[in-house]
């Protein structure tokens, strides 16, 4: 099941899942001079693609996060890579690397 929350300042309809209800696995956004919506889902392909109408978007939109619900029950599986350290991270590893040793 998903819930939706409209964004008052942008207008953006993000969609949560109950699982991570933080978490946003699509959005639909008015776009362009004569309306048209974009929905984008943020799982599985992470398709996207534009609609006439809000109510088609969503229904798009819902269509894309159930078909990567579907595929992510399959058997395939991906190798886990080992996670790098970001930029930012390794900047706060050498400032606390730095003074630790500093009297």
């Amino acid at each position: 099941m998903l819930s939706k929350s409209r964004c008052p300042f942008t207008g953006v309809v993000n969609f949560f899942t109950l699982a991570d209800p933080l978490l946003s696995v699509g959005s639909v956004a008015v776009t362009g001079a004569p309306a048209r919506y974009v929905w984008r889902c943020h799982v599985g392909d992470e398709a996207s693609g534009l609609a006439p109408d809000i109510s088609l978007a969503e229904a798009q939109l819902r269509r894309a996060i159930a078909g990567s619900d579907q595929q992510s029950g399959s058997v395939q599986r991906r190798k886990v890579e080992p996670a790098r350290p970001s930029r930012a991270a390794s900047y706060w590893q050498k400032l606390n690397d730095t003074s630790c040793c500093q009297p």
